[in-house]
């Protein structure tokens, strides 16, 4: 349906019209010219002319032309299928379920839009095989039908899966925007078999050269009464085996329970593999459960960090928190103008809101640069900034604390200091704005940003995290306050810290560590690595003038724990190098890197471990109560694989799935339609070619 709109009042169409009579007629009537043809002739012209002159007034009236555009969207289908582990190990024999899900949708296909998507860990569109299997995370393949599909006309949801998940939230309390019921088909097997399994392994993951540390084991059997196995810990060196502990466990019920305590001695550094194991039983079905992998790093030193600050603050507990994780580090608090404190004690000083109108700290920075020491510097609002600008060479900040500006982070892709995982980098402009002092920032010499600010949408080349380092001093600023914000918002996006601990411990790591003054350097982002994660490995190159450069090329050798070789070739990445290795399995490796530059064979070298994944092997029965409760609280219902035709049957005869009509207006200028030109053109043309055949101009 198409109606005009006129900017102006509708009675300036006569005034279009009179102009064009007007026109007409002294052009026409006032004239002899035309006196020896017919009358005829004479009021065809004028009629031409005035309509081409009517229609000329009008569009310049600028009429718009208004379209109502009607659009059907019919009834989608979404299908969610479940494609790990659990499935094909927890599976009865006799069940088939990706024939019968393929059959049932093939069916829907002929009556609605059925868009079908796998997942595991992640959510794909990908056929099954190529999904990675290794977690289920139930909750995130709800919350990416609601993300992408919220805003269209689903009809319903199939979500087929054996309810078993182990990693996300519960999925009955995942957000969903989706007004459609959830059909649940009941996948797996809900028997207790007979099985003896490891529940789970506590243990620290970061202990210290020399200290002992306990390893809790929950052990769990069903149907396994009156028989006996024994708890085994063994420590893993490449193909050797070196048994550590045994402890006898005496199965006295068919529901049975327990959790032992192991104590072991960190007796060498390094990344440690353990594996903790039962011995099997008869009967048993599935045995890989049995055996659960640890990895233990053992640090050979600790470093002694001060947190100094002005006054209490959110930051201060959001960074003790973010360090306490990291037993390598061991922190104090202290407050300026209260607490004193020895500097030599300290590797490291993290000055907060310091120095500030009641606290100064030239004297405390006098004893940490006799020594060395390496300081980290958060700006908040009590903090002097001239006296800042004085004490280092990250940043300069011309302006005062009584103005601020809400600022979000913007990740540097230039920076090359130390690797952050790029699930970070994504993260970071999802985080909450901080409060920076309003004024005008400046790059020191040489200073190495990692973090720009974002003042609203306007992204700037102010510092926000910087690095610097001189006479040995390694010296580094967070121009703003609002670290807690950031921790608040990791657990609610991601329901934990682990990325704002990270972003935290990269920080203090840097910072704290001694100049490497090596010419040729590589590092991964972390010594211990899932066999589902993708393995990043950059280098550096620097020239006599220590300037990072990237014109040689750059080969790596692999070697995994059986010996084998493998070599790769590093790409150039703005003034470094990056190399994907993409997904290894589980193992030890080592390797070397070399270049030559200015005709010296410089080399590198590192090593990391691959872990197994082996969640979905320890809990193979199916959890149907989890997939009633979510259909039931979305008004569907819960099928079993021999229930798939009333299932069919159900969705195809509904009344509720429709096509929904969708409205939108479309405006456009006349001037826009072609044809409405073209009769310009034919009454000019028309008319000129009448004036010419009969004699005039």
């Amino acid at each position: 349906m198409e109606n005009i709109i006129f900017q102006y009042p509708s009675w300036y169409l006569i005034l279009c019209l009179l102009l064009g009579i007007a026109y007409a007629s002294i052009l026409y009537f006032k004239e002899n010219r035309f006196d020896e043809n017919s009358k005829i002739i004479k009021w065809i012209l004028a009629l031409l002319r005035m309509l081409s002159v009517t229609l000329l007034a009008i569009l310049l009236l600028s009429p718009l032309i208004k379209t109502l555009i009607e659009n059907q969207k019919d009834p989608i289908i979404l299908s969610l299928i479940d494609s790990s582990e659990s499935i094909k190990l927890g599976s009865k024999k006799e069940e088939n379920p990706d024939t019968a899900i393929d059959n049932l949708l093939t069916k829907l296909e002929e009556k609605y839009n059925v868009q079908k998507f796998y997942f595991g860990e992640s959510v794909h569109a990908q056929s099954k095989d190529s999904v990675g299997n290794k977690t289920t995370n139930l909750s995130r393949a709800i919350k990416f039908a609601s993300e992408n599909y919220g805003d269209q006309n689903v009809g319903a949801v199939i979500l087929s899966s054996d309810g078993i998940y182990n990693e996300g939230l519960d999925p009955i309390y995942q957000d969903n925007e989706l007004n459609a019921p959830f059909y649940t088909l009941a996948l797996g097997d809900t028997t207790k078999r007979k099985d003896l399994l490891i529940k789970d392994v506590f243990y620290n993951k970061i202990v210290y050269l020399g200290d002992q540390f306990n390893v809790q084991v929950d052990v769990a059997a069903d149907n396994c009464s009156r028989q006996r196995t024994t708890l085994r810990v063994n420590e893993i060196q490449e193909d050797n085996s070196i048994g550590l502990k045994e402890q006898r466990i005496n199965i006295d019920s068919d529901n049975f329970f327990t959790t032992e305590e192991v104590t072991l001695t960190a007796n060498k550094a390094g990344i440690i593999k353990y594996r903790v194991a039962v011995n099997s039983i008869d009967g048993e079905e599935i045995r890989s459960n049995n055996v659960k992998e640890i990895y233990v790093e053992v640090l050979d030193a600790r470093q002694k960090i001060l947190l100094y600050a002005d006054a209490p603050h959110p930051d201060i507990s959001a960074i003790r928190s973010a360090l306490s994780y990291n037993k390598n580090y061991e922190l104090d608090l202290k407050y300026a103008g209260r607490d004193g404190f020895n500097p030599a004690e300290y590797d490291m000083v993290i000055f907060h809101n310091l120095p500030s109108k009641n606290n100064k700290i030239l004297s405390v920075l006098d004893q940490l640069n006799s020594r060395k020491t390496s300081r980290l510097f958060v700006v908040g609002k009590q903090t002097i900034l001239s006296e800042l600008n004085e004490i280092q060479d990250v940043v300069k900040i011309s302006g005062n604390n009584s103005q601020s500006d809400l600022v979000q982070a913007i990740y540097n892709g230039g920076f090359s200091s130390f690797l952050l995982d790029e699930s970070i980098k994504n993260r970071l402009s999802n985080f909450p704005p901080m409060i920076a002092p309003f004024g005008k920032y400046e790059k020191g010499a040489d200073a190495k940003i990692m973090l720009y600010q974002k003042i609203g949408r306007v992204a700037t080349e102010y510092p926000l995290i910087g690095f610097n380092e001189r006479n040995n001093i390694r010296t580094a600023v967070i121009a703003s306050e609002g670290l807690w914000k950031w921790k608040l918002a990791d657990f609610q996006l991601h329901q934990n810290h682990q990325t704002f601990n990270d972003l935290i411990g990269k920080i203090i790591q840097f910072t704290s560590v001694k100049k490497d003054t090596r010419k040729f350097r590589t590092n991964t982002s972390k010594n211990l690595f899932k066999e589902n994660e993708s393995i990043q490995i950059e280098a550096q190159l620097f020239n006599e003038n220590f300037e990072s450069i990237n014109a040689p090329d750059v080969n790596l050798v692999l070697k995994d724990g059986q010996g084998k070789t493998y070599k790769y070739n590093f790409s150039r990445k703005d003034n470094f190098y990056s190399l994907d290795l993409g997904y290894l399995k589980q193992g030890n490796y080592s390797y070397s890197a070399e270049c030559t530059s200015s005709g010296k064979l410089l080399k590198d070298k590192g090593s990391f471990t691959v872990k197994q994944i082996a969640l979905e092997q320890f809990d193979l029965t199916a959890r149907h109560q989890v997939l009633h409760r979510l259909s039931e609280k979305t008004g569907g219902k819960m099928f079993y694989l021999e229930g798939l035709e009333s299932l069919q049957t159900q969705l195809l005869q509904s009344d509720t799935m429709k096509p929904i009509l969708y409205t939108s207006n479309k405006t456009q200028s006349v001037l826009n339609i072609r044809w409405i030109l073209g009769l310009l053109m034919l009454l000019l043309c028309l008319e000129w070619f009448v004036r010419r055949y009969f004699g005039s101009y």
